[in-house]
């Protein structure tokens, strides 16, 4: 699950944001930035891989 803050630096990202706009706008530092931004893209490519084995699986789930 991704934090409240790494969803909020991929959210200004995709708005074009660089890392050091966001930290400052964030008042952090820009290798924290990249730390934040980093672990949320690694959680998104862990989650992708566990939902293509579990279509692999066959298994039914609904999506929230």
């Amino acid at each position: 699950m991704l934090t409240k803050k790494e969803k909020h630096i991929l959210e200004l990202r995709k708005k074009g944001f660089k890392q050091s706009q966001i930290a400052s706008k964030l008042k952090i530092s820009q290798p924290a930035v990249s730390a934040f931004e980093s672990n949320a893209l690694r959680k998104v490519r862990d989650a992708k891989k566990i939902m293509e084995f579990v279509k692999q699986l066959g298994i039914e789930y609904e999506e929230e």
